[in-house]
């Protein structure tokens, strides 16, 4: 009885890149361009899960370990044609908890869609985040050059979503660059203390401060300044229209649309004695589950005297 080895299926990629261009030969890239590619699509991919994820994605500090192992990609094939780039999830020598990445999938459909959006010149482009903008104007740069005349950025049809094809050229970059340059207006949510307000005629203002990050004016209609009135000094939730700094996602400026008090739990106090459950904490301030245990290491600057440090705090609370 002989015994066949069962032959390897060929992994599916989770994103294709093909390159069109001057200088891109069947199967083949210059290394340079090879290169860029790789960085900037993974530095898109990175900033859209940063995003997706609910963190600050303008920031020069390495990703997270989790957003690195689901999202990392790995260059799997090289096809002919137009050369085609086909990427997988780079998966970890030994994983974790028996974790198959789901994340990265997704994030690469959203980059799709984002770059469409931008590119297509069709009516309002959606809301893309500030980072992610700047990493697709990096990636733009690829175009820039007399080889590629454009990159189009594929996400292949998932249980979830359809086929996405978005392509990456001079055009996207140049609208990407034009948004990048402007305010822009988003809708935004904003827990805090409502600190101030001034009820001048046609001039209605308040401010909030949120428990993290600078004070943001916002201004208001008529038919909200008595709300405005009875939640002086109180907690609240403020939905509006936000504008957006340019080069930044600072928020310059909220148009209030809703104003709602909120229980001070939900700003921090009273934590002791509520009884949320485990996992309604964890929901409520998207944390996940720790997967490396080298994440909670911590040190103290090596150019600074630790005792020194210590002595101004209790000298400071005498």
């Amino acid at each position: 009885m002989s015994l066949r080895r069962k032959k390897r299926l060929p992994e599916k990629a989770v994103l294709e890149l093909r390159a069109k261009g001057p200088g891109v030969r069947r199967g083949r890239i210059p290394v340079p361009d090879l290169i860029k590619i790789c960085e900037e699509a993974q530095r898109a991919v990175n900033r859209q899960a940063e995003f997706m994820e609910g963190r600050k994605t303008l920031h020069p500090g390495p990703i997270t370990d989790a957003i690195r192992q689901e999202c990392t990609l790995e260059l799997i094939a090289l096809k002919p044609g137009c050369t085609r780039l086909q990427f997988g999830i780079a998966k970890p020598q030994v994983p974790l908890f028996n974790d198959q990445p789901t994340l990265g999938p997704d994030v690469v459909g959203e980059v799709a869609l984002a770059i469409k959006s931008l590119g297509n010149g069709k009516g309002t482009i959606r809301e893309v985040d500030a980072g992610v903008l700047q990493a697709l104007y990096s990636l733009g740069a690829v175009v820039e050059n007399k080889r590629i005349s454009e990159l189009e950025w594929i996400a292949p049809k998932t249980a979830e979503r359809k086929r996405v094809s978005a392509p990456v050229n001079r055009k996207m970059r140049e609208r990407v660059a034009a948004t990048i340059s402007s305010p822009r207006k988003v809708q935004r949510q904003i827990d805090g203390v409502l600190d101030m307000a001034d009820f001048k005629p046609n001039d209605l203002r308040c401010r909030i401060d949120p428990a993290i990050g600078a004070s943001v004016v916002c201004t208001f209609d008529e038919r909200d300044a008595t709300q405005v009135q009875l939640l002086i000094r109180q907690p609240v939730r403020i939905t509006g229209e936000a504008i957006l700094a340019p080069y930044t996602d600072r928020v310059e400026n909220l148009h209030v649309y809703k104003i709602e008090r909120l229980p001070s739990l939900s700003l921090g106090e009273g934590n002791f004695f509520a009884e949320s459950s485990l996992s309604e904490l964890a929901a409520k301030q998207k944390v996940k589950p720790l997967k490396d245990i080298s994440a909670l290491a911590s040190g103290f600057p090596p150019d600074e005297n630790i005792d020194e440090f210590l002595e101004e705090i209790y000298s400071a609370r005498k």
